[in-house]
């Protein structure tokens, strides 16, 4: 999910996806230009798994989607 996105920020976003219910079984990446969170970030950092910043190299992208897959092997795995 991108921090900068029209209408409603990333940050704004999340807030949503955690009051609704949404949360179970997403993992959240951020992907933006900022080179830091900002203060929004405040109480979402158990929630976000990876911040990157943009520009990225693809092979380093594609090594963090790899890590996210193993994230969700696992939560299946305990579920089970």
């Amino acid at each position: 999910m991108d921090v900068m996105m029209p209408g409603k920020n990333g940050w704004e976003t999340i807030r949503e996806m955690k009051s609704e219910g949404l949360l179970a079984g997403n993992i959240i990446s951020m992907l933006t230009a900022l080179d830091t969170p900002d203060e929004q970030m405040d109480g979402l950092q158990e929630l976000v798994i990876d911040y990157i910043t943009k520009p990225f190299e693809p092979y380093e992208f594609i090594a963090s989607i790899r890590s996210y897959l193993d994230c969700f092997e696992q939560m299946g795995s305990e579920g089970q």
